[in-house]
């Protein structure tokens, strides 16, 4: 098999012509440098990989991550899929707002949560999400070769463990009269793996009153 070897030093000042067959510049742990030619994720989508979920357009209540009734936007990896999710971004766009208080949306999982619904199962019933949700080559509606359960609401035998914080906030007072308000975007990049078996969901740390639409984007790769 070939070495892949870099040259480290300060990047090259000139450019060079077609068919130069230079080093591969390198840094001082012997790590390549790269440059990025599509964007980050064109592979992933290109090959089927990456998909999208919604909720409705209008949004949800959410509720809080202990309440065991949840409604909000969850991404469930049954077991046996043989594909784990990689979350790379989230979206959240606010509807309507009617908290008194300051409150954080976050992540919060349960796992072993096997593969199907059940009565005495740790996920007994879901409201799903067919109509918003597909490949993100912008084709038609629907789960297609995704791996992955998507829904708006669920019944859990055990409540969510909370997991971390995103990087979306809301402050007090309603919607109209509210002057601030964290990014929309929380960039996970990947820093989030949701292996089979596992039950992935949005969701706040106290309970807002808020109604928000978001949009789930992940990969699914190989184990």
């Amino acid at each position: 098999m070939p070495i892949q070897q870099v040259q480290v030093g300060a990047p090259s000042k000139t450019s060079l012509p077609a068919g130069a067959m230079p080093a591969l510049p390198g840094g001082h742990q012997g790590e390549g440098i790269f440059s990025q030619l599509h964007g980050k994720y064109y592979n992933s989508n290109y090959y089927d990989q990456l998909y999208y979920s919604s909720n409705a357009a209008a949004g949800a209540a959410f509720t809080i991550f202990s309440n065991a009734s949840y409604v909000g936007h969850f991404i469930w990896n049954p077991q046996g899929s043989g594909k784990n999710l990689s979350i790379a971004k989230v979206y959240f766009g606010f509807d309507a707002q009617a908290s008194t208080a300051v409150g954080a949306f976050g992540y919060a999982w349960l796992v072993n949560a096997g593969a199907s619904l059940a009565t005495a199962a740790p996920v007994s019933a879901t409201t799903a999400i067919t109509a918003t949700r597909g490949s993100c080559k912008c084709g038609p509606p629907g789960q297609g070769n995704s791996v992955a359960l998507t829904g708006s609401a669920a019944t859990l035998t055990t409540a969510l463990t909370w997991g971390r914080a995103a990087n979306v906030f809301g402050s007090t007072g309603a919607i109209t009269t509210e002057i601030a308000k964290g990014g929309m975007c929380d960039d996970v990049d990947g820093t989030m793996i949701v292996p089979p078996g596992t039950f992935w969901a949005v969701t706040t740390t106290i309970l807002t009153g808020w109604t928000v639409s978001t949009t789930v984007i992940w990969e699914e790769l190989p184990l």
